[in-house]
């Protein structure tokens, strides 16, 4: 309840001006980002993975593809005349002869008499033959209906078209592509003006052709003014009936099955150098022949689309923008979550409807400003938060050991209340061998010097361990393993800690040497089992430590460690004996206890050399 009224009152703080200024600057930014131009690229991809689904293929295109194998059969492509082509529309039997039959080939220029003849000879016997042109764009500063100039960047300066001969006997569509900032084809150029005479594309002059053939009226898609248009894929590669050009030629395929249906030819083979990314097929690249197939399919089906005013877009971006900014300034987060959810799912099904009904709505600028408010007001919170919990962490920081505090600050589980829990744990006790000898001498500043590096060294061992630093007791140090968190392998942490610390000082003493004229040595002893660790002390003054004859006995082992030893006890031993070498070296008796304890010294090569 306290902390409901918290966040109430954090809304409070801000006036009915000041949300009015947040939702017209988040409305503002919305509209900018769907203007800015890095973010086509990514919201292509969006679009796609929201648009493009596969679709069952309509049965009446069939491809008939050069592939690798008619090119083993009849030769490389590249030297084949037009003969190959007369061969191909030869074998077609006139009973069942397709509605269309469309070459997604350049027949362009005269190349043998003989091959060009046989072809228009051929094509001359059909009344449906569709033959693919060459347009050559350029980009042209054009003048508008309103007086406005533009760049237009599919100008065609000129379209090349088959050799006369082909072309009396023909119908021509030209094939050229029109990718996207990507270099996916999703749109195409329906018709170009050049020479005073308008051609219309490949797929288009195919598609027409066809209703022709059956009685209908083609009907036009919608385009802009450029006379662009978008068409939606129906399948990936593969997905189409194909057919080899060696079978079709060789008559070695039932010719009954092209009976009126649309036939596109065209390269099939990746060495042809006739493939296209596409956004059905992102993994892939595409036949130029099946991006034909697609494009009549989706004229067939009348799926085809235009760009949506980009005013309109903008318009959206910044209105649902500008609502839900306010929105999430006068609510809770439940409200907040359910509002985004909402405006994230009805403007996906929203683009998703105006798809089908030929607009395609660029809408993740959208997508992304809802997503960005929730998030960032989201972070707010949580920094704000963040931030009234850091100044109560600082306050225990004074009070209380750091470990528990990052406990606290980290899973926020921890109860900071008086008492502890049993459990297993490892107990390290380091210290320096002589250390009121070696002090004997030597100023008080330098002492603290050397007692600062070597305590040093013991901290980043017991942290480079996964160990909690309990305490220092003059130049004595506690570590706890497997507290307060759970640690995997504890015991042979708490082992590996005892080498490293015994390392770190040997490698320190050349600095020490050097420094101060001295140099120091250390024992220490490691112990395992039940303690009781929690938080010691009083209400106004605790202490986070472990209790118990663990630490005792850990306690007496490093007593007894000499200089550059560390001692564990038979439990450690019998934990740790596969990865670390010990010496067996008697049951020891321990001051202030009854039972002796067995004790091992632990016995390792030096992994680093000691300063020089």
């Amino acid at each position: 309840m306290k902390e409901s009224r918290q966040k109430k009152n954090s809304r409070q703080n801000l006036s009915w001006l000041q949300r009015s200024i947040l939702a017209a600057a988040a409305a503002l930014a919305a509209a900018i980002l769907t203007l800015w131009a890095p973010l086509r690229r990514l919201e292509n991809s969006f679009a796609d993975a929201l648009f493009i689904r596969p679709k069952a293929v309509d049965n009446r295109i069939k491809i008939i593809g050069i592939d690798e194998a008619s090119q083993q059969e009849m030769g490389p492509f590249s030297g084949w005349t037009r003969q190959q082509a007369a061969d191909l529309l030869n074998a077609f039997d006139p009973e069942y002869a397709p509605a269309v039959i469309a070459f997604d080939i350049n027949y362009i220029g005269e190349l043998d008499a003989q091959g060009d003849s046989a072809l228009a000879e051929a094509a001359s016997r059909y009344d449906n033959v569709v033959m693919a042109s060459y347009a050559n764009y350029t980009t042209r500063l054009e003048r508008l209906e309103d007086g406005t100039l533009r760049m237009n960047p599919l100008y065609v300066e000129e379209i090349e078209l088959p050799y006369e001969a082909l072309r009396r006997v023909s119908v021509q569509g030209f094939t050229d592509t029109v990718p996207d900032s990507d270099n996916y084809i999703r749109r195409s150029l329906l018709w170009a003006d050049a020479g005073g005479e308008r051609q219309y594309n490949f797929a288009w002059t195919i598609y027409q052709s066809y209703q022709e053939s059956q009685g209908l009226q083609p009907v036009f898609p919608r385009t802009d003014a450029r006379g662009l248009f978008g068409f939606d894929y129906t399948a990936a590669p593969g997905m189409y009936e194909l057919y080899s050009y060696a079978d079709v030629v060789e008559g070695r395929c039932d010719m009954r099955v092209f009976r009126d249906s649309i036939v596109l030819v065209g390269a099939y083979a990746s060495g042809m150098m006739d493939q296209y990314m596409a956004p059905i097929a992102r993994s892939t690249v595409m036949n130029g022949v099946e991006v034909q197939a697609n494009q009549v399919n989706a004229l067939l089906d009348g799926r085809t689309f235009t760009d949506l005013p980009v005013w309109i877009g903008v318009l959206a971006a910044a209105a649902v923008a500008g609502i839900y900014t306010w929105l999430v300034l006068n609510s809770g987060f439940g409200i907040n979550l359910a509002g985004g959810v909402f405006l994230e799912l009805a403007t996906a099904l929203s683009a998703r409807l105006l798809y089908r009904n030929g607009l395609y709505w660029r809408c993740l600028a959208v997508e992304l400003s809802v997503a960005l408010i929730f998030f960032v007001r989201l972070a707010f919170g949580y920094l704000t938060e963040r931030f009234r919990k850091r100044k109560i962490l600082q306050m225990f920081r004074t009070y209380m050991a750091p470990q528990v505090v990052d406990e606290l600050s980290r899973s926020g589980r921890y109860q900071i209340e008086l008492g502890g829990r049993d459990c297993e744990i490892a107990v390290l006790f380091v210290d320096i061998r002589g250390f009121t000898s070696m002090s004997e001498g030597l100023p008080p500043d330098k002492v603290v010097g050397i007692l600062n590096r070597y305590l040093g060294k013991v901290t980043e061992a017991i942290f480079r361990n996964e160990g909690t630093l309990d305490k220092f007791i003059g130049d004595a140090v506690m570590a706890v393993y497997n507290a307060p968190l759970d640690v995997e392998n504890y015991m042979e942490k708490a082992v590996r800690t005892g080498i490293d610390i015994i390392e770190s000082v040997e490698s320190l003493n050349g600095e020490l040497e050097r420094d101060f004229g001295r140099r120091i040595a250390c024992g220490v002893g490691v112990h395992c089992g039940q303690a009781v660790v929690g938080n010691i002390g009083c209400d106004f003054r605790m202490d986070y430590t472990a209790i118990g004859d663990t630490v005792n006995v850990s306690e007496r082992l490093e007593s007894l460690a000499k200089a550059g030893q560390v001692l564990i006890s038979e439990q450690i031993y019998e934990h740790v004996k596969d990865r670390f070498q010990a010496e067996y070296i008697g049951e020891l008796a321990l001051k202030g206890r009854q039972d002796k304890v067995k004790a091992f010294a632990l016995k390792w090569q030096t992994s680093r050399k000691a300063d020089v």
